[in-house]
Parts: structure tokens; sequence; C-alpha cells
């Protein structure tokens, strides 16, 4: 009569093939094994990890333990193959998952995956250094205006899995600065963490601290208070607000029918015109308009935040627009190079699905070179300037309150008396028209008339006046190479009464009596 093996025929110890079925199965006694929960949490890692993890190894079909095909008919060499599976399964590896995600925002999902695992945060490891040990780290971090968190970072241990998580920073040629996990545990863990790892990347997806926010391009971003921008407030020219609502805005608002009808959302559009005309504060519609919508927006202030850097985080949590302040700034030692190759990052951007918007705005346009303001390099410049009509009187509207502004305040005269004036001075212009308005009533119930308005803008006038005459008259800074044009330049003159006309850099001169005399060879 046949007779049935046990395992201990094969030099392995009693029980070996119904522990090693349960420790591969992910059913084998963990600490506390009385623990529900945890044996709850454990099988829904069981399951997340036979979807994340394949191992052609060994698998389970119901009682049966099925092996790789070359151990048919040898039943010694299989269960030596297992018995040492078993070994490497209790032996520690160390693996680990980038996330293309910034550092803070990993570690925040990492603390909610574990929360949401575990129903804890783990435990902070002390790192032994030849300096001593360095207690476990918390970092605190920004994510919202007016809130914080501490999250964990450096080694975080959890018992459960006999797992020691390492937070720490990756970088990408192509995104810069990421979140990466590195964790040490036993082997036959990996499936469990792998699962684990699938929570952190879902949480990062569906609750991003960063995505569809507004924050500026620091490297420990902080998040911009939009709760006081008042959209009635901010006006422009009918003719500004047509050209931002369909280069701008209104890709923001549309993006699926943008999307549907191919039309890229990778776009530069430049803002420039005067101070005091409003253009920052299009960014800040912009900004709002961005998170109403899904969108992230991104602040790159001049001296302070990397463009570069700006902009592939701009990529990461795309879509997603990206505010350069004061784009001339970028220039270095009058040089277009530091803009040329911020164009040429965008243009590198070519994924149409997700979308870049990039928003430039300067007070000097005269500084940036024709060749960075070609089309196909800036797409949409918008001059914005004085208002006209139209803007005036909404810009009236919106900072008088109704009570006190007259219905019948005539805007065609209004308009003749303020037309030039920048929305700076038109506001003053109100807040004036209020005195003379008191001052004229003796303080007793009043509203505010056109000739109310019309006195203060004349007494404004002369002001703005005196002031655009003061920077008329202000010396002008004299640049190395306006010199040295005008030292060569001299110095021909006084060579040669004309000069040819095949020219490289089209700098002209003039003879003594002031007529054109060619331009200067290089």
């Amino acid at each position: 009569m046949a007779t049935k093996n046990s395992s201990s025929d094969y030099g392995l110890p009693d029980g070996f093939l119904n522990t090693l079925r349960a420790e591969l199965a992910g059913k084998s006694n963990e600490k506390n094994p009385n623990d529900e929960n945890a044996n709850k949490v454990l099988a829904e890692l069981d399951r997340l990890g036979k979807i994340t993890v394949k191992d052609d190894s060994i698998r389970f079909e119901g009682s049966n333990i099925v092996l790789p095909e070359q151990f048919a008919g040898d039943l010694l060499g299989a269960a030596d193959f297992l018995k040492q599976l078993y070994k490497q399964d209790e032996e520690e590896f160390s693996f680990g998952r980038t996330f293309n995600f910034r550092p803070w925002d990993g570690a925040a999902a990492f603390q909610r995956a574990l929360y949401r695992v575990f129903g804890t945060v783990g435990l902070g490891k002390a790192t032994q250094t030849m300096f001593g040990k360095i207690p476990p780290k918390l970092l605190t971090i920004q994510v919202s205006p007016t809130e914080t968190l501490q999250v964990p970072w450096g080694e975080v241990s959890m018992p459960i899995l006999n797992a020691v998580f390492d937070l720490d920073t990756d970088y990408s040629e192509e995104y810069g600065l990421l979140f990466r996990v590195n964790v040490t545990a036993p082997r036959k863990q990996r499936a469990r963490l792998e699962a684990f790892f699938t929570v952190v990347e879902d949480e990062l997806k569906q609750r991003s601290i960063y995505k569809g926010k507004a924050f500026n391009g620091a490297e420990q971003p902080e998040f911009l208070d939009l709760a006081g921008i008042k959209e009635e407030e901010i006006v422009y020219s009918d003719e500004v607000m047509a050209q931002l609502e369909a280069n701008l805005w209104g890709l923001i608002k549309h993006t699926d029918v943008m999307r549907e009808l191919n039309i890229p959302l990778k776009r530069t559009v430049l803002l420039e015109g005067p101070f005091g005309t409003g253009k920052s504060m299009a960014g800040a519609i912009t900004a709002k308009r961005a998170i109403e919508n899904g969108w992230t927006f991104i602040i790159a202030r001049p001296g302070k935040d990397n463009v570069f850097d700006v902009l592939n985080t701009a990529k990461l949590y795309a879509p997603a627009v990206v505010q350069f302040e004061d784009i001339d700034t970028i220039a270095k030692g009058g040089s277009d190079m530091e803009i040329s190759r911020l164009l040429d990052a965008l243009d590198g951007i070519s994924n149409k699905t997700s979308g870049v918007l990039a928003l430039f705005t300067t007070n000097y346009v005269e500084k940036l070179q024709k060749g960075v303001m070609r089309p196909g390099r800036i797409d949409s410049i918008i001059h914005v300037a004085d208002l006209d009509r139209n803007g005036t009187e909404r810009l009236i509207r919106a900072n008088v309150s109704p009570k006190i502004l007259s219905p019948n305040v005539d805007y065609d005269v209004v308009f003749a008396e303020v037309h030039g004036f920048l929305p700076a001075f038109i506001k003053e212009t109100v807040g004036r028209a209020v005195r003379y308005a008191v001052a004229r009533t003796g303080g007793s119930v009043f509203t505010i008339e056109t000739d109310d308005i019309v006195n203060a803008a004349q007494g404004l006038r002369h002001q703005l006046d005196l002031m655009n005459a003061a920077q008329d008259g202000a010396p002008k800074a004299v640049t190395v190479d306006t010199l040295f044009r005008k030292m060569v330049g001299d110095a021909v003159r006084e060579t040669a009464p004309t000069i040819v006309d095949d020219v490289v850099d089209g700098t002209r001169l003039y003879d003594e009596d002031g007529d054109y005399a060619g331009k200067l060879r290089t």
C-alpha cells in the first residue's frame, strides 16, 4: 500500500508546506493575530497586491500549489525550490517607487495613505549617524492659504508589515525634484507593499495638495489667497476684455470644447502696458478662474523663483497656467537668451490634452527683442492701457455705491474729461468726486453728479501732466553699448562723409548736417 510522504521525507520541517502555503497566500499568523482590523487591512492589501504584482514562481489554485513546469516529475527538486523560496521570503529586501509629484505633495499623500490603510501614521524611526541618533522628522507644510500640516519625512516604521519606509526625493531631467519612497521589508510583503504604493498614487491623483490650486513657485510653495479678488472691480476696455476672453480665459472655461475641436491648450500670452493698468490683476482673475475650472495656477516671482522649475511643476500638475511677472527682468545683461530658452521649453510641451498656458507681463515691452515677439513664439500680445468709454463707466459704477451715484451721470462727458487716464487715476477721480459732492451739498444727503466727476478730473489732470513731465525730463541711463556706438560713429564721421550700406547690425549714422550717411559696417 502506498504511503503519503510527509514534508520531512524531503529534508523539510514538519508542516512546512502548510506554513508556506499560508505565508504565500497572505494568511499566515501576523503580529496581533487576533486583531480583526489588522486582518482586514492585510486581506485588502492582499487583494490589491494580486492586481499590482505578478509572480510566476508559484501560485495557488484552491488547495493545490502550482510550480514552474521545470519541476514536473522532480519532487525533490520541487521541495528544494520551495524551501529556498520560503527562506527568501523571510529575508529582507529593498525596493522603492518614484512618484511624479513634488516631494511635499507626496509626503502628505503618504500620510493620508497610512491613515486610509492602517488607521495610523506609523512610527517615526530615529536614524543612527556617526554623530548620534537623529530623531524622527515631522515637516510643517502649507496646504492652503490659511492651513498647515505636519507630515512625516525620513524613516517611518510600519510593524504590521515589518517594514521601514524612507521618504526621500528623486531627480528627473524632465520634471526636476520628485517624491520617492524606499522600503525595506521581508520579501513576502512585496505584494502588500506594492499595493500600499498604489494607494499612495491614488491619494496623489485624487487629493493632491497642489493640483487645481493657486500657489507660487517656491521650493515649498505658498498658496495664493484669492478670496479678496472682486472681478467686478477690475475693469478693462472692451477690446482688452475681448482679447482676454478669447486668448486666455476662454481656454480655461471651455477646456473640453477646445479639446473636441483639437485646439491646443498650450499657449503664450503677453500682457504689456504701463504701470497701473491692471496687468497683475488680470493674472489674479486668471488664477481664480483657473481653480474654478480645475486648472492649476502658478506664479513665477521675478528674482525669487526659478522659471524653469516653475514650468516643470506646471507640467506635473497640468492643465496649468503659469504667470511670469515682469518677463523683461528674465533677460540678463540686455540679452533675451533666457527668454528664448523659456519659450523653447514651452515649445517642447507637446501634449495637447493636458496643456500649459503661459501668461507673461511687462511694463517695458520695448526691452524685448523683435525675435521674441514674433508669431509662433508669443501667440498673443495684448496691450493693456487706458480705458475706453464703456470701461470708464464700468469702473466708476464698480467703485461708487449706487446709493450715492446719480443715475443721470453723463458718461460721454465724463469720458471726454478723463480720456488718457489710467485706471488708478480714474479711481482717484471718483474718490475726489465724493469730496466735491460733500462740499457742494454741505454734507447733507447727496448724490455724485456729472460736474462732481468732471471737476475732480480737471483737478487731477494738472497732477498727471506734472508727473508725465517729470518722467520725460528724467535723465536716461546710457549703456556701454550706446557709448561704444557713439564713439565709433563719431570716429567714422571724422574720416568719411558717407558710409556704405552693406551692413550687419543696422546702426544708422548721420553726417555733420544731420543727413543720413548710410549704416555702420561691423
